[in-house]
């Protein structure tokens, strides 16, 4: 067997493949052994039957289409061996068997992976947000856990206050026509920001129970209907009821009823060590998008298309997968937007192509590093996706054999130890504690 490469384009190469005429005569026997085993002639044992009777009674093609069926693959992988290629796609295979005293010639083309020339990855310059947890987030931590507990007592001589809940009936409308949703009765919500539409709890304020009142609201932009989306709607609200939120007090009792807790103190310690993990873990994000950013930046090869297009198919896959969780028509999702699904998959490509060339840059950078990943790591990963799905470990596994197989977790793992590792390698510098953090993040 002889073999060739030419490059097509910088991600596509043609690889022929001359098999001699000797080597696919041992292909064609080896073959033949192996359908004899699978044919019941008349006279004969499996396997037994003479080649001649065989060809005559089969045909010699069904011989050659088996011998090509298993030769073709074997040669294919030799040859991509032999010339240190990484496809990323199915070969499209072109066979030639015009001369028969020249064996078979196979031209394979397959998209492969770029050459990667990295630039320095080391030391890469990032500005880190220094973990400061103060006492004021601790105690606003443990009133957040108060006001769950709360009690609610009616308010009749007071009118609404912000953190008030009341009950309500509402009839919205936009340009005087009422619309999906804009209706409720004897609803009970907090009058606070966050938890109704904008500008709602605000124009609550000051009202008093058996007022009949209107708000105007307007509607986001980008709401998810399109008919809603940047329009002014109006609500006659009526208050039937004023509720206040009756904080119970922060004592060794209360601690020990809502928690594991049995002191205000330990209470207190175990929200800051939590808060402080919540606040390194979101600044180690930021460091990691910071590095990352700085390294796609300073790296610039072709991407392979058929990389892109199978992440463009990802994404909307998700979009789609996200709907139907929420069990609303995929036509909404599209409306909302303003595009239809060839639009969207244009939409998504830049943020494909990230995705495809982050991919790429770390896995050529584990390959520098020889940064490997062990069986125990999978398992943790197993175990990771388990709980995120509500399954069981062994379902996990089905799962992944029945679809994207193990190769998808080793890849995860693997790029997040490269990840970590060039977060180890970065210069991180800490702005001042009292830089807003996107300010530190531009800078």
């Amino acid at each position: 067997m002889t073999t060739s490469v030419h490059k097509l384009a910088p991600t596509e190469v043609e690889l022929e493949i001359q098999v001699s005429p000797a080597d696919f005569a041992s292909a064609q026997d080896r073959a033949f052994r192996k359908l004899a085993t699978r044919y019941r002639l008349p006279g004969f044992r499996p396997g037994h039957v003479p080649r001649r009777i065989f060809e005559q009674q089969v045909g010699k093609a069904t011989i050659d289409h088996q011998a090509l069926e298993d030769l073709v693959p074997e040669v294919y992988a030799k040859a991509v061996k032999e010339h240190r290629l990484e496809p990323v796609d199915r070969p499209h295979f072109d066979l030639d068997r015009s001369e028969a005293d020249q064996g078979v010639r196979i031209k394979a083309t397959v998209a492969v992976r770029p050459e990667i020339a990295l630039a320095d990855y080391r030391g890469i310059p990032v500005l880190g947000i220094p973990t400061v947890v103060t006492d004021e987030d601790v105690e606003h931590s443990i009133d957040s856990l108060r006001k769950k507990a709360a009690a609610l007592e009616p308010v009749d001589d007071r009118p609404v206050q912000l953190g008030d809940h009341v009950t309500m009936d509402y009839t919205a409308s936009v340009d005087g026509q009422p619309f999906e949703g804009g209706h409720a009765e004897q609803q009970t919500t907090e009058v606070a920001p966050g938890r109704l539409l904008d500008g709602f709890a605000e124009q609550l304020v000051g009202a008093v129970r058996g007022e009949s009142r209107k708000v105007t609201i307007t509607f986001a932009t980008e709401h998810r209907n399109p008919q809603l989306a940047g329009k002014q709607a109006l609500f006659d609200v009526m208050i039937h009821e004023i509720k206040q939120a009756v904080l119970p007090d922060l004592d060794d009792d209360f601690v020990r009823q809502i928690s594991d807790h049995d002191s205000v103190a330990t209470l207190r310690a175990d929200v800051r060590r939590r808060l402080e993990a919540v606040a390194e873990s979101r600044n180690r994000e930021a460091v990691q998008k910071h590095v990352l950013d700085a390294l796609l930046e300073r790296n610039d090869f072709p991407l392979p298309d058929v990389l892109v297009n199978r992440e463009v198919h990802n994404l909307v896959a998700d979009a789609k997968a996200y709907m139907a969780r929420i069990d609303r028509p995929w036509e909404e999702y599209l409306a909302a937007k303003g595009v239809d699904e060839a639009q969207l998959q244009d939409e998504y490509r830049a943020e494909a192509e990230r995705r495809v060339k982050t991919a790429l840059l770390l896995d050529e950078i584990a390959k520098q590093e020889n940064i490997d990943v062990t069986t125990a790591e999978i398992e943790r990963e197993l175990d990771k996706l388990a709980r995120a799905y509500d399954k069981s470990r062994d379902q996990m596994i089905d799962i992944l054999r029945k679809s994207t197989g193990f190769g998808a977790i080793v890849d995860t793992v693997r790029q997040g130890k490269t990840l970590d590792f060039l977060v180890s390698q970065a210069e991180v510098t800490d702005v001042p504690a009292a830089a807003p953090a996107a300010e530190a993040l531009a800078t």
